[in-house]
């Protein structure tokens, strides 16, 4: 995707004008057509700068904890099969968590 000429927080702002003034005379004052303005109103026509920036904020928080979230199921993935593996070599003195640990431990996933 194209990466456009105006921030989001700079969108915002040309909504709110358009909302004082007339579009066509905002479009023209910007150098953007009518649609364009249109479009992005239908996008952020609820929001403020200020809500954009916290928006995008949280979206890439998101983002990061999905792949947290993501890393971790692996590992756990990992540790059940290194685990099941190492289930007829382990004896039965040994204890599902500490056989899960030292394989942990032994797989590099630290």
């Amino acid at each position: 995707m194209r990466k456009g000429r105006f921030s989001e927080e700079q969108m915002v702002a040309i909504i709110r004008e358009a909302d004082r003034d007339p579009v066509a005379a905002v479009a023209k004052r910007h150098g953007l057509s009518e649609q364009t303005i249109y479009a992005w109103r239908k996008r952020f026509g609820a929001l403020q700068a200020s809500d954009v920036k916290r928006l995008r904020q949280l979206e890439a928080e998101n983002a990061r904890l999905k792949k947290l979230v993501a890393e971790r199921d692996l590992e756990i993935e990992v540790m059940k099969e290194v685990a099941a593996k190492n289930g007829e070599r382990a004896g039965p003195s040994t204890s599902a968590s500490t056989m899960l640990i030292s394989c942990w431990q032994s797989s590099g996933l630290k």
